[in-house]
């Protein structure tokens, strides 16, 4: 089906483009309008045969390399793909027949498609509450006298480590917190502001137009006599670049925040959320292979910038997702996933698949319903109560069972608010990383394969160490030992040395209530009330606080005027789990949000086929679990790995051989 061009959409097209080059980048305003205009009359004549809006972009992305405008403008063609894409320019035509996903997620859902896809605003739990009702950081207290408290001071005295040793989740292992973050970077990235030719901006400098320094910069400046950090520091903390809406509205109305990423589970950090991304990480001989390095380790980025590197010979790792290589534990799971990628293939292969893009595509497809199973039936099931679990339908169907309920009515884009919610998992980030031996045994402090945490931020040494196994070695040490307790506290690794570099580091704690505030994300007790619907006769009073123990409730007086100024992710990791890994206002945003990714899902794992898989495969796909697919990559048959790999060896839950454990059934994928 040729696409329908109409006058008044590449009307709205140009107009919108105007408006974002204004907003973000001025000088490129007439030059967008040129350079559409012309594309969009080539294009439509070239486009008979086109059917999608990945197939377009692509053909205008032809078009404009002839004319030369993606040589000299980079940003020009990035910006006009974008528009293209959020207005779902060229239809789902194809899409609706297809078996396969997206890349950009576009066309999932076919009557709203650009619900979920990349470089959408953020969606919200709860309206906004900006100081100037529009864009301004929340900073004045809930009566609007006073200025709610410093992020640093918040930190300091509420989510301080003061005990003399770690705390430990008597029962997890340290995979809930990998799975948690490896997660996260499908589902949600958030840009910030750059400055020229994508420079940091100095946000502890003063900029030369203070209104543009209110616009971009957010710092938080260290309070006098702290203990960690000088006085007189300054955290040089960037805001949160805005989003443009589909109908540009957004440069007039409430500030939303964009995310980078499809907001589906679809393995977007693996493959990447566009064309663009997924070409590098490609085998280019033989492209039904994602590329890898030697080792089988994670394909090598071009720019060192992108990492730390204190060996020479040594590179900076590339994936789908830009932060592979935050800390070395991540990058393990990036290469796992990206083993398991090409072992599908070569079993699929020999079950007579020949078509390189058709096994590329299965494949992915396969590794995406491992994903979503594991996030649901192992990961979710450790992280929320049983009764959220229930209450939100989160439980996987049945063998021989599909899900039958899926709801296009769902809108499935990442809520900023859960954004917000999610770094709960920062209470279990390490303050070391480890190599194992090759038996899975811990090392002491002073073996060389012992690393503080604040050492191996952006620096993936420790993956080339012990012949570059240093990945298997880490997933090793992972099934083993235990992670840090799910509370209100943060390691210091993270808390006062975040990634520390030349003496320069950050604190997270205080980087996430700076986050909320910038984004104008509500106080915490309106998610009790307005969002979770719990009943709090008196807000204002400390004693409503039903859910958090005396002593943090007089650790939030000494920092906090009143209950109602609460920070949400402060309020939320200070809740008492009671003997689950969260409190229950975490459980209710959490459950909700997932709720949206199972029920609007188009491409969920277990409905039937062409979007989801026959009753053989699905079987296939529910008898695997994460311990599975760590074994059959780690080529040990003899590591005893705990059969859920959320939990150490526990009774009922022992550590068996990898050989017993059963390898991803694809018998029912033969040609």
């Amino acid at each position: 089906m040729t696409p329908k061009i109409t006058c008044l959409l590449i009307i709205s097209v140009l107009t919108c483009a105007i408006q974002a080059a204004n907003y973000f980048k001025p000088e490129f305003s007439t030059a967008i309008s040129e350079a559409l205009h012309t594309a969009l009359i080539s294009l439509k004549k070239e486009t008979s045969n086109v059917e999608t809006s990945e197939e377009a972009a692509d053909k205008l992305l032809q078009l404009l390399h002839k004319k030369g405008y993606s040589r000299s403008k980079p940003d020009l063609v990035e910006a006009m793909l974008k528009i293209l894409r959020k207005m779902n320019f060229f239809g789902c035509t194809k899409e609706q027949r297809s078996s396969y996903r997206t890349l950009d997620g576009s066309c999932n859902n076919l009557r709203y498609p650009e619900w979920g896809m990349s470089f959408r605003p953020q969606s919200r739990l709860l309206m906004p509450e900006y100081d100037d009702g529009v864009s301004s950081p929340r900073l004045r207290t809930s009566d609007g006298m006073g200025t709610l408290p410093n992020p640093r001071t918040v930190s300091n005295v509420v989510h301080a480590n003061t005990r003399k040793a770690l705390s430990v989740e008597p029962k997890a292992s340290w995979h809930p917190f990998q799975w948690g973050q490896f997660l996260d970077h499908d589902l949600i990235s958030t840009p910030v502001f750059t400055g020229r030719d994508n420079n940091p901006l100095q946000c502890c400098e003063n900029l030369e137009n203070e209104n543009l320094q209110k616009m971009v910069c957010n710092p938080i400046y260290v309070p006098t006599g702290d203990s960690f950090f000088k006085d007189g520091t300054c955290m040089n903390v960037k805001r949160s670049a805005p989003a443009l809406n589909l109908d540009c509205s957004t440069l007039s109305g409430p500030r939303q925040q964009e995310n980078q990423l499809t907001s589906y589970i679809d393995g977007s950090q693996v493959y990447g959320s566009s064309m663009a991304e997924l070409v590098k990480l490609r085998n280019k001989k033989s492209p039904e292979y994602m590329a890898v390095s030697e080792g089988d380790n994670l394909p090598f980025n071009d720019d060192n910038s992108a990492c730390v590197l204190t060996v020479k010979s040594e590179k900076c790792f590339i994936a789908g997702e830009g932060r592979a290589n935050v800390v070395p534990s991540l990058a393990s799971y990036h290469t796992l996933l990206v083993q398991e990628h090409n072992r599908i293939v070569n079993v699929l292969k020999g079950l007579g698949w020949t078509d390189p893009e058709e096994l590329f595509q299965e494949a992915r497809k396969i590794l995406i319903a491992q994903i979503q199973h594991i996030t649901y039936n192992e990961f979710l099931r450790w992280l929320l109560s049983a009764d959220t679990f229930t209450r939100y339908g989160l439980q996987p169907t049945g063998q021989g069972q599909f899900f039958t309920m899926y709801d296009q009515r769902i809108n499935t884009d990442i809520a900023n608010d859960f954004g917000i919610a999610y770094r709960m998992g920062h209470s279990w980030i390490p303050n070391r990383m480890v190599l194992s031996t090759e038996k899975g045994e811990n090392v002491n402090k002073m073996d060389p394969d012992y690393k503080d945490l604040d050492q191996t931020y952006f620096n993936p040494h420790m993956l080339f160490m012990r012949g570059k196994t240093g990945a298997h070695r880490i997933l090793k040490w992972m099934s083993r030992d235990n992670c840090p307790l799910s509370d209100r506290v943060v390691e210091d690794s993270a808390r006062n040395k975040l990634f520390l570099q030349s003496g320069i580091s950050f604190d997270l704690a205080a980087l996430n209530i700076n986050r909320g505030r910038d984004h104008g994300i509500p106080p915490y007790w309106k998610y009790r009330v307005n969002f979770c619907g719990e009943n709090v006769n008196n807000p204002d009073s400390w004693e409503s606080l039903t859910w958090h123990t005396e002593n943090s409730i007089q650790l939030l007086r000494n920092v906090y005027a009143s209950p109602k100024d609460i920070d949400l992710w402060t309020g939320l990791v200070t809740e008492d789990n009671r003997s689950q890994v969260i409190g229950p206002t975490l459980n209710c945003i959490l459950g909700a949000q997932f709720k949206a990714l199972k029920f609007g899902d188009r491409y969920w794992y277990e409905r039937p086929e062409p979007e989801g898989f026959s009753v053989e495969k699905l079987n296939a796909i529910k008898g695997t679990s994460l311990a599975a697919l760590i074994c059959a990559n780690l080529n040990d048959p003899n590591f005893l790995m705990p059969q859920n790999a959320m939990y150490v060896k526990l009774q009922g839950n022992p550590a068996v051989p990898c050989s017993t454990i059963p390898k991803l059934d694809l018998s029912s994928w033969r040609k």
